[in-house]
């Protein structure tokens, strides 16, 4: 896995948009000690290119939330699109997880 394979601080940027109402942006910057072990989990499959392919969104889906990821480890950056509704279950502990932080931290 990438935590034992590398001691590199690893950060993440997360940003969530879009919804049914305006102004429902989130967004936060991490580290990865400052997340929980189903998130860490969910983090290392990111780095480790090892997550399924995210299907489509499905018609109509305009009104889902839409979460940029961008992961960086020393000089490897992983970047994510995805929309709430093509969300992999694999990485749904880590977005709960970086949502809830950008919210305990819009006060």
């Amino acid at each position: 896995m990438a935590s034992e394979s590398s001691s590199e601080q690893v950060r993440v940027h997360f940003r969530r948009s879009g919804g049914l109402f305006a102004g429902n942006r989130l967004e936060v910057d991490v580290g990865r000690e400052e997340l929980d072990p189903a998130a860490v989990e969910a983090l290392d499959r990111v780095l480790d290119g090892s997550l399924p392919e995210a299907p489509p969104p499905p018609a109509g889906a305009a009104d889902d939330y839409r979460y940029d990821l961008s992961v960086r480890r020393g000089e490897q950056v992983v970047s994510l699109r995805l929309d709430g509704s093509g969300l992999p279950p694999e990485l749904a502990p880590l977005v709960d997880a970086l949502e809830q932080r950008a919210l305990d931290r819009r006060g």
